[in-house]
């Protein structure tokens, strides 16, 4: 029954913010776009580099795009339904978490639905294209397992994703500042994940592999889909991860809680 009500709230919440940013239809047009033309000019780089140099370390372009199409996509998922956690610090600032707090219904659920990134939608848009050309341009023998990965890749991508941000956003519950750019450098980590691991040294790696696993919402299940390696099946680890993140991030934010005090407005 609690998981129904969560459910149902959340898709009421989601509703309004929708009608909310629908009353500004040029505004919701331009971040509509603006997110894919960001997302597929890094594409266009990508195919500017591999016209003058051979596959990397034996990934060619397109399956690197594959990669690029699973970032983008959950990005644009985690950005559409649960842009409110980017929100915080102005919430603690402000006093307006009080309202959250006073209300029947997890906090958590209420911040995270509390506003909607229309760019999202683009990113969305784009990853779906990049997923459909890439895959017409590799090989992937699917087997029963890789098709039944792929939902669990997208559901866990996400979960890791959000929890991640969600837990660097609670830093402003510590960095009392107005303006916190902890979240933001923590959001950025994510682009080491857009291009196989092994590029990079090995403190990176273990990085973005242990201590923020962006190596799970794209290089390892490619690793996976592509059979690169034999420990490829090691992407079945993906919703374990998830969940691993979910309560870390849960935790920082009562832990976080316990500092909030209201300005009493």
């Amino acid at each position: 029954m609690r998981l129904s009500r969560t459910v149902f709230l959340f898709s009421r919440f989601l509703a309004q913010n929708i009608k909310i940013k629908l009353e500004y239809k040029a505004d919701f047009i331009i971040m509509l776009f603006s997110g894919s033309v960001l997302q597929l000019l890094g594409v266009m780089f990508l195919g500017v580099l591999y016209s003058r140099i051979p596959p990397i370390q034996g990934w060619t372009m397109w399956e690197i795009v594959l990669i690029l199409a699973s970032i983008f996509f959950t990005e644009g998922v985690v950005s559409f339904a649960f842009e409110g956690m980017w929100r915080i610090v102005r919430l603690i600032n402000l006093g307006d978490m009080d309202r959250f707090l006073l209300r029947p219904v997890s906090p958590i659920l209420q911040i995270l639905t509390y506003d909607i990134g229309a760019h999202g939608i683009g990113n969305m848009i784009t990853g779906v294209i990049l997923c459909v050309i890439a895959l017409s341009r590799t090989e992937i023998l699917w087997t029963w397992d890789r098709i039944l990965y792929l939902p669990v890749l997208i559901v866990s991508a996400a979960a890791i994703r959000t929890a991640i941000s969600f837990a660097a956003n609670c830093s402003g519950f510590w960095l009392t500042s107005f303006y916190n750019a902890f979240p933001l450098m923590v959001h950025q980590m994510a682009d080491f994940a857009k291009y196989p691991t092994t590029l990079f040294t090995e403190p990176i790696q273990f990085f973005i592999t242990v201590v923020l696993p962006y190596a799970f919402i794209g290089y390892i299940p490619a690793v996976y889909l592509f059979h690169k390696q034999p420990w490829g099946a090691a992407a079945w680890l993906a919703p374990l991860v998830a969940v691993w993140c979910v309560l870390i991030a849960r935790a920082v934010f009562y832990r976080g809680l316990r500092r909030y005090d209201s300005p009493g407005n």
